[in-house]
């Protein structure tokens, strides 16, 4: 009677023996539902072939005995989620032992999902498109482009697409370059060894400190690139509307000088001479930004 409840199965070259009994446990799977007239039946072994993944066939085998579904770490996510359908298991029913582990998968291609979105490699686009991104539509196909229209779209793939050329990379290079010496310098800036004292006569202080004045000259040097790529991407941008509800603007917009004690009267005085159309914060706020 034993022999008769018995089952033997064939997965990939490996042979499982199991009971029938413990097969009908999980209903309306693959292998609840074994008779002998399948046609991966072989009556002369008397077992059952499937040509599957054999790993992943003993952690099912051992859900049907168990009733716990654990995820072998010699394989990959998406493989075990194909053995799981094929044999007609459900995924969310992995032990939460090893959903973290499991769903790294989903994460990662989540993950690669957004980045095809960003169109990286993608093809530029064509004439008909750029044209229609700026306005231009009618008058590409009129054939009546002005110069300037021409080359707007040009300027603004410099400053706004660096893929697009090999002179957009020079410019994306050289604006993260502004940036890194900017965050750099700033931080420099409150350290101790990188101040020197106030020359400050109308409010003498015996501890007051300031920032070196190479500091100054690096600000200048690194707001002056902002400024300028600030002007021109706004000068060529498509929609002029949408450009200045950008996230970077919105954020220009709300930074306050986060330590105005940390600045002298002379450096002040310095600064509006020099911006007196932005003022101290005004110039403070493009450092902060950056």
């Amino acid at each position: 009677m034993d022999g008769e409840n018995r089952i033997i199965l064939n997965v990939g070259g490996i042979r499982y023996e199991t009971y029938k009994a413990t097969l009908k446990k999980i209903p309306a799977t693959r292998l609840s539902r074994l008779t002998e007239a399948l046609a991966n039946y072989d009556p002369v072994l008397n077992e059952y072939f499937f040509d599957r993944h054999p790993g992943v066939f003993a952690q099912i085998l051992n859900y049907y005995r168990t009733g716990k579904l654990h995820y072998p770490t010699h394989v990959c996510g998406p493989l075990f989620e194909e053995e799981l359908e094929y044999w007609g298991l459900d995924s969310n029913q992995v032990e939460p032992c090893c959903w973290s582990t499991y769903s790294i998968h989903r994460d990662t291609q989540a993950t690669l999902a957004i980045l095809d979105k960003l169109d990286i490699d993608a093809e530029r686009p064509s004439d008909e498109e750029v044209a229609r991104m700026f306005g231009y539509e009618e008058a590409y196909h009129a054939g009546t482009l002005t110069r300037w229209q021409k080359l707007k779209p040009k300027i603004w793939a410099l400053f706004d697409e660096p893929y697009s050329s090999s002179s957009a990379k020079i410019v994306a290079g050289a604006s993260v370059f502004f940036i890194c010496v900017s965050v750099f310098s700033f931080c420099l800036k409150t350290h101790p060894g990188m101040r020197v004292k106030c020359e400050n006569i109308l409010y003498p202080e015996a501890n007051c400190t300031e920032p070196h004045p190479y500091f100054f000259a690096v600000d200048h040097f690194c707001n002056a690139w902002f400024t300028f790529e600030l002007s021109v991407r706004l000068f060529v941008a498509p929609n002029i509307i949408e450009f200045l509800k950008s996230p970077v603007d919105q954020a220009f917009a709300g930074i306050e000088d986060p330590h105005p004690h940390l600045q002298s009267v002379r450096e002040r005085a310095r600064i509006t001479s020099l911006f007196p159309y932005l003022g101290y914060s005004g110039v403070r706020k493009l450092g902060v930004l950056r």
